[in-house]
């Protein structure tokens, strides 16, 4: 019972942290606020996830859960793979043109 309460203190700190980020746009904003009140509801409520869970055809709650964190840690590492596939081919990028005019002055 007393990890419930931690948890839901946690989520709170999380979703005001959210709330003061300066440079996060407001569509990811949203769906981070709204993730994680869906944990926070689940968090108060845990006989509500396997409710969820049985309407989508998922045998438990915990399942439910289990499969929606792994499927958004991939969404993120995706995010973030595309993202470092982009810087890599700016700096590509910007390296040929150092070099271009090194290659110039000598």
């Amino acid at each position: 019972m007393t990890f419930k309460y931690f948890l839901v203190a946690v989520l709170i700190g999380f979703i005001f942290y959210l709330l003061l980020l300066p440079r996060v746009g407001y569509l990811r904003k949203g769906i981070i606020f709204a993730f994680v009140m869906m944990m926070l509801v689940f968090a108060i409520q845990p006989d509500w996830s396997s409710s969820v869970a049985k309407a989508v055809g998922v045998s438990r709650g915990a399942d439910l859960l289990f499969y929606v964190s792994h499927l958004t840690l991939f969404f993120i590492a995706f995010v973030y793979f595309l993202k470092f596939k982009e810087m890599e081919v700016r700096f590509m990028k910007l390296v040929r043109q150092l070099a271009l005019e090194s290659a110039r002055r000598e």
